[in-house]
């Protein structure tokens, strides 16, 4: 019972957190606008700091943990631009690895989403969209980055979300060293999307307590 909260809380929730942050941020400038110097700078910054942290990531072979090779990608069942989000795509436009299209994520008022994540928790908690087995799933479907033992791009380039989610089997095989040092990770690229929305809603002219109330009871 313990570990199941603790799961719920550092990974779900987190999780969770990561995707009410990209449907507040989707919202707020058109993909066309182009900042101040001082958000281009902001987001230059955070997004060199995304890249360390998932380059730190890269160095704990999660899909050993996971055990990619064997699954086939149950969790990467969609094509691949479902998986950047706003967040990708701002921290991302001044470089050289931009994001050209993200996917729109549904931004439910707080009592439709609780009636979501309780019907979720009831059904299961969440699981993927996709079949058990990756290799069920039609190739027309499935990322086009999915290889025989996981993700093929690097890990600097991976959408956010892909790195923020925890499948059940890497939940369960993680020892504890790992863990403590995916889950640091895991709060620094949420850290790290806040920040973004956070300078986003600055840049829009958004008071400083746009969306802090939704974020609070996201869990």
């Amino acid at each position: 019972m313990r570990k199941h909260l603790h799961d719920f809380w550092h990974f779900s929730r987190r999780y969770r957190q990561f995707q009410r942050i990209s449907a507040l941020t989707q919202g707020i400038l058109d993909k066309d606008h182009e900042v101040s110097e001082p958000t281009m700078g902001a987001l230059q910054k955070l997004n060199g700091n995304r890249i360390k942290c998932q380059e730190q990531i890269a160095g704990l072979d999660l899909p050993s943990f996971a055990g990619c090779r064997s699954c086939q990608g149950a969790c990467c069942g969609e094509p691949a631009e479902h998986y950047f989000t706003a967040i990708d795509f701002w921290l991302r436009k001044y470089s050289q690895k931009q994001v050209t299209a993200f996917s729109e994520q549904p931004l439910q008022p707080i009592p439709a989403y609780y009636r979501l994540r309780i019907g979720s928790a009831l059904a299961g908690g969440g699981k993927p969209r996709t079949t058990a087995q990756g290799s069920h799933l039609g190739q027309g479907s499935r990322c086009a980055h999915l290889g025989a033992c996981g993700c093929l791009l690097p890990h600097a380039e991976r959408p956010l979300q892909c790195l923020i989610y925890a499948c059940p089997s890497l939940k369960k095989s993680l020892d504890q060293a790992t863990r403590l040092a995916y889950l640091g990770s895991v709060r620094e690229l949420v850290g790290i999307s806040l920040a973004t929305f956070n300078a986003l809603k600055c840049e829009a002219g958004f008071p400083p307590y746009y969306g802090l109330a939704s974020l609070l009871f996201t869990l």
